[in-house]
């Protein structure tokens, strides 16, 4: 995984059958696994390709994906 600052951590790449996020369904989805939780405190990251594919918005004022 590459993030701001261009440092490089361990992951695993796996394409999972099925992956539901609230209400959205993604068949045959490319996941990216890491060590996230410990040392930046979030478990996921939802990635600009998820965003773009599902017209998704993120509204930062009121934390809502619409």
């Amino acid at each position: 995984m590459y993030g701001v600052g261009g440092l490089s951590e361990l992951c695993y790449q796996q394409i999972v059958s099925d992956l539901s996020v609230d209400n959205i369904l993604l068949k045959d989805f490319t996941i990216q696994l890491g060590l996230t939780k410990e040392p930046y405190g979030f478990d996921a990251i939802l990635g600009v390709d998820f965003l773009y594919t599902y017209g998704l918005k993120i509204d930062f004022k009121n934390l809502v994906v619409s």
